[in-house]
């Protein structure tokens, strides 16, 4: 009876601590989006830069107010990911062993740097020849008179699939480092990955295949890059271990 009261106490205690944690992220994230609120005009003024010609509407009285909530909303997302994060981890590294924790370190810091250059590529890379791509398309009986709400959610669905995506090195090597994965299980199902790939191309992206096809692609060479990561990885752990045994 004593033992299995100390354990729920414990199970309490820590399920108190995660309320905590999640708590103040959350807090800190609402208070980054009602400042960055203020200057979501300003936010969106980098999404409008890439507009290589399309007539922008709104056409409900809420519309534009709405997309400058979701924008900040976002922006705050992102700007306290680090706090997010550190919430998550001080609740999540006390059960881990120090080998563990510097692994899961390694991979946080690399994912926020993977992360930002996904956004940067599909940004400066992506999106333009994108949204070049559709305008040029029109006809003279179609022009394109784009809803703005419509123009922010397919940039930010597109600049958020990237950032996942280019987290795909970092995770292998996570799980690779962990003992979790091997390079036999990149290779021998290399043609379902690929098959995946492209559908979750499909899924993550607006239904268009130039969308698609410029997520697809990248990830394939993340793929290859992610397969080479492990192969290191493992080499690396098999070469310690013939010295322990020797």
């Amino acid at each position: 009876m004593g033992k299995a009261s100390t354990t729920d106490m414990k199970l309490l205690d820590h399920l108190g601590e995660l309320r905590r944690r999640l708590g103040v992220a959350l807090a800190v994230n609402l208070v980054a989006a009602v400042v960055l609120f203020q200057y979501a005009a300003v936010i969106m003024e980098y999404l409008f830069a890439l507009n290589p010609g399309m007539e922008l509407v709104y056409i409900s009285p809420q519309e534009l107010l709405l997309v400058y909530i979701q924008v900040a909303f976002l922006a705050a997302v992102v700007l306290c990911s680090p706090v997010t994060i550190y919430e998550i981890w001080a609740f999540v590294g006390k059960g881990l062993y120090h080998r563990e924790r510097v692994y899961v370190l390694t991979a946080l810091f690399f994912g926020l740097i993977c992360f930002g250059a996904g956004v940067a590529f599909c940004y400066l890379t992506v999106l333009p020849v994108t949204l070049q791509f559709f305008v040029r398309i029109t006809t003279e009986q179609v022009s394109p008179m784009i809803s703005v709400q419509n123009y922010a959610d397919f940039i930010n669905k597109m600049l958020l699939a990237f950032g996942i995506v280019f987290e795909m090195p970092v995770l292998v090597f996570l799980f690779s480092k962990l003992g979790y994965l091997r390079p036999e299980s990149i290779r021998n199902k290399r043609g379902i990955l690929v098959v995946l790939i492209f559908v979750f191309a499909a899924i993550i992206t607006p239904p268009d295949v130039v969308s698609q096809l410029m997520l697809a692609l990248p990830m394939l060479l993340l793929m290859q890059i992610s397969y080479w990561i492990c192969s290191a990885v493992d080499k690396g752990r098999r070469r310690k271990e013939a010295r322990e045994a020797a």
